[in-house]
Parts: structure tokens; C-alpha cells; sequence
């Protein structure tokens, strides 16, 4: 039960309209509760974790509601519920209140199905409902003028991939049931089976296109811009920090261990697009004048890195991979949401025409400068641990992957300290509308943020140490797999070798 409390709590926080009708602060104090309910059991459930549950559904189709709880999900859990508190308490709406917070917590609560599931047909189910909140988010409740365009790319970006991803899980499956003797979707079953080469590769090539597109990676990212442009900076946090990690975390959890011998192959490929990616995002966002975009950009480029980590093949680049996740989202979310204030008083996303908030608000500017510190990689804060093991796993596999994202690095620190000089510092007077509005409970929800940077830059391990062992088996397991599928047999009876 305790694998399934931040869900159950999320849900019935979003629940809460039907109830409340429209009032406006009822509605969010329950969502804040609820989220924060959600947090204090997602850490809960690190204490106590591994945590595994496993109830039969439809044994015929090999369904079961299996979700587990492990050093590979319990952070990315975690991650979520903090999130959601602080995107809550950073939100006012007062015209449709009910829907904003349930959608809200509804996504919260799909990211955290996927981050749990290990039966991949309900790791399908919690990956399609997580498009619902997200697609409302960005077209109803978008502040751009384009919002609805940008929601019907978002869609269309993950409906599409999401029917390759169907079918590959299908053909995975009905693959695998001769070596099996049934059908199943289990992925401790699954991953037992070693399919034939051929069937690995085009499978495998699905599973890749359909997460990186949710990453996003280049070239699969063109929603991004729309979408963290056109919606709130506060959806943009929960698109950036929580539903990127999950395509992230689905390359890792399913696709390199049950199709281990397709992952080697196209590891080089993938290495060259993640790359690619990494410059990309790097080199837009020291040229954007939008201040949101720069992040929106920073973040194509840092996932870029962790997807490069993860394509590396090895345990330590897994390892800095599940840290960075972690990392990002953290200062991701934080950024989002602090630019978001000053879009909020300034009434404007362009550089040019911000300037000097640390005058008027020296506390803010504080937290935004530690988190811009953090994103750039500063020793002694997360984003360097993170940085430094995912170079150390890159670095393993191959000098030149490594050398090339070390001149990444370099961009970072430009772009992150440009954004910071032409929002807080320079001679000009900021012209705000409207005072910056960053009062108690917004302060309260960025601490955790805050404090999380510095914890986790010095005590990397407390969270390395509960990877390791996985990122172990998953490595190991490409070289111990059980069954194989001979490529005559695919459709005949099977046999254990």
C-alpha cells in the first residue's frame, strides 16, 4: 500500500472540485494538502524501500497491477510530489480553479504510475493519461496567444509515437510467449528472454523514437518550444521536471534491458543524436532573447547530457544518469517558477527589457542566483555531482562523446549567467506592472528546492548509493539472459537454452 499512497492521494486530491464547487482557495488548499500528503509518503516510501506489489488483474493477457518501488523510481516519486507542491503553491487561478488543480494533480499522479509501473501494459495506460492533463494544461489554461496550436502539437507529438509504442509492447510480448509458454507483459518475465537480433532492432527502434520524443530530444523536440513557451510557467515547470524524466526513465527501466543486444547496436547512433541535441539546445539558448526559452532551450541541452549518460551503456553512466534526472528536476522546476514571478510583475519574457530586480528584491534574486548556480554546475551544488558522474560513465565508453559534452558545459555556464545579469543585475530600473509577488507560502515552497541543491551537491551519494545496485542488474542482465527466442521458432514452441 505504501507503493501506491502518492498516487491514491494525488487522485483523490484532484477529486476535490466535485466537492467544492468553484472556490477558488478551498479547491487549492486542498490540492496543496494533498500534494504534500504525497510528499511526506513518497519520502516515507524511500525509507522503507524496496517496495513491491502485485495484483492479478487478467491472467488470460498476462495483466497484472504491478508496481514497484526501487532506487530506479523512488527519487523520480518523490521528485513528482515535490514538484506539484511547489507548482500548487506558485499557481493562483480563480476563474476555473477545479479544473487547473485537478489537472494538475493528475498529471502528478500518471508521471508517478509510469515512474512505478513494471507491467508494461499498465506503464502504457499511465503513459497515454498522462497526455490528457497535459494537453487541458497547455491549450485551456495556456497564457500565449498560440496556446491551442501548441496544445494540438503537444497531442499530436505524443499520440502518434504513443501508438508505435503500443505496438512495439504487443510484438515484445506475443514475441517472447514461445520462450515463456504464455503470454505475459511482466518485465521481470520479459526480460528472462533474449529475442532474436533482427526482432530486437526494429522493436527496439519504436521504444527509442516514442521516449525521446517525451525527453524531448533533437530532433523529436519540435512540441517543446510551443509547448513551454504558450503555457504557463508553471505547467512548463511540471513539463520540464516530472514528464521529460519519464521518457528518461522508460529507456532505462524497459527498453535496454529487454532488448539489450538492439541497445548496443544503436548505441552509437543514438550517442550522435544525443550529441547533437546537447549542442543544439546549448547554442539557442545562449542566443535566445526570451528569457522562458533560455531555460525552456537549457533543458534540451542538460537532458541532452543525461540521454548521452544513459546510451553510454554502463552502470556509472547509468548512475549519473538517475542522479541528473533527479538534479534537473530540481533546478528546473526552480528556475520555471522564479522566472515565472518576473514574467508574472514585468508583463514580458524579454531580456532586454528586464534588469535590476535584485534592487527590489534581494531575497528573491538570492534563491534565483542558487539555482542558476546549480544549472551551470557549480562545484559543491547538485548540478556538478551530477554533471561529474555522467562525464566519469561517458567518459568510459567513449573520450570523444565525453570531450564533445564537455565543451557543452561551457555554453551553460554563459547562458545560465546571462539570463541571471540581464534579469536581476544592470543599471537599469526593472519596469514592473506590478510588485514582484514572492510572499510566505511561495518562499516556503522553494526552500525544499533550495536546500535539496546544497544537500545534494555534498551528499551525491545518498542517492548513488540506492542506484548503484540497480544500475548493476541492469548491466549485468544484458550478458544473463535465460531464454532465447531462435529466429525459426518465433511463432513455435519454445526452448529454455
Amino acid at each position: 500500500m505504501l507503493v501506491l499512497s502518492p498516487l491514491i492521494l494525488l487522485a483523490l486530491g484532484a477529486l476535490a472540485p466535485l466537492f467544492l464547487g468553484s472556490r477558488a482557495t478551498a479547491i487549492r488548499t486542498v490540492a496543496l494538502g494533498a500534494s504534500v500528503l504525497a510528499l511526506i509518503a513518497s519520502v516515507i516510501g524511500i525509507v522503507y524501500a524496496p517496495q513491491h506489489i502485485d495484483i492479478p488483474w487478467l491472467k488470460s493477457l498476462g495483466l497484472s497491477l504491478s508496481l514497484h518501488l526501487d532506487g530506479l523510481s523512488m527519487f523520480l516519486v518523490a521528485l513528482t510530489a515535490l514538484a506539484t507542491v511547489a507548482v500548487v503553491a506558485f499557481s493562483d487561478e480563480t476563474k476555473r480553479p477545479g479544473g487547473y488543480y485537478s489537472l494538475i494533480l493528475l498529471m502528478a499522479a500518471t508521471a508517478i504510475g509510469t515512474f512505478l509501473s513494471t507491467n508494461l501494459l499498465v506503464f502504457y495506460v499511465f503513459w497515454e493519461l498522462m497526455i490528457i492533463p497535459g494537453y487541458l494544461l497547455i491549450g485551456t489554461y495556456g497564457q500565449g496567444a498560440n496556446s491551442r496550436r501548441a496544445a494540438l502539437k503537444f497531442l499530436i507529438y505524443s499520440l502518434v509515437p504513443s501508438a508505435f509504442l503500443l505496438v512495439a509492447i504487443v510484438a515484445l510480448a506475443v514475441s517472447a510467449a514461445p520462450a515463456l509458454g504464455h503470454l505475459s507483459f511482466s518485465l521481470s518475465q520479459l526480460a528472462s528472454v533474449r529475442l532474436p537480433a533482427a526482432t530486437q532492432d526494429w522493436i527496439f527502434l519504436l521504444f527509442a523514437a516514442s521516449f525521446m520524443v517525451k525527453v524531448p530530444i533533437w530532433p523529436l523536440h519540435a512540441w517543446m518550444p510551443d509547448a513551454y513557451g504558450e503555457s504557463r510557467p508553471q505547467v512548463a515547470a511540471m513539463l520540464s521536471g516530472v514528464l521529460s524524466k519519464t521518457g528518461l526513465y522508460a529507456l532505462i527501466r524497459f527498453a535496454f534491458p529487454l532488448l539489450p543486444d538492439a541497445a548496443r547496436l544503436f548505441a552509437p547512433a543514438l550517442a550522435v543524436v544525443a550529441l547533437i541535441s546537447i549542442l543544439y539546445g546549448a547554442w539557442i539558448a545562449l542566443t535566445h532573447r526570451d528569457g522562458r526559452m533560455v531555460i525552456a532551450y537549457s533543458s534540451l541541452s542538460h537532458l541532452g547530457l543525461v540521454f548521452l549518460g544513459v546510451v553510454a551503456l554502463n552502470a556509472l553512466g547509468l548512475d549519473g544518469a538517475v542522479l541528473q534526472m533527479l538534479n534537473h528536476g530540481i533546478y528546473a522546476v526552480a528556475l520555471f517558477l522564479l522566472f515565472g514571478v518576473v514574467e508574472e510583475a514585468a508583463g514580458t519574457r524579454l531580456l532586454s527589457k528586464l534588469g535590476g530586480i535584485a534592487r527590489k528584491a534581494a531575497l528573491f534574486s538570492g534563491f534565483l542566483w542558487i539555482a542558476v548556480l546549480a544549472a551551470l554546475g557549480l562545484p559543491g551544488l547538485n548540478g556538478f555531482a551530477g554533471e561529474f558522474l555522467l562525464l566519469l560513465g561517458i567518459f568510459h565508453t567513449s573520450e570523444v562523446w565525453a570531450w564533445i559534452a564537455i565543451a557543452a558545459v561551457v555554453f551553460s555556464a554563459a547562458y545560465f549567467i546571462r539570463l541571471f545579469q540581464l534579469t536581476a543585475q544592470g543599471p537599469t530600473e526593472p519596469e514592473l506592472r506590478q510588485p514582484l509577488r514572492f510572499g510566505p507560502l511561495r518562499i516556503a515552497a522553494m526552500v525544499p528546492f533550495i536546500l535539496l541543491i546544497f544537500y545534494l551537491g555534498w551528499a551525491p551519494g545518498q542517492v548513488t548509493g540506492r542506484v548503484a545496485p540497480v544500475a548493476q542488474s541492469i548491466t549485468r542482465q544484458e550478458a544473463s539472459t535465460a531464454l532465447t527466442v531462435p529466429v525459426s521458432n518465433l511463432s513455435g514452441e519454445a526452448r529454455g537454452l
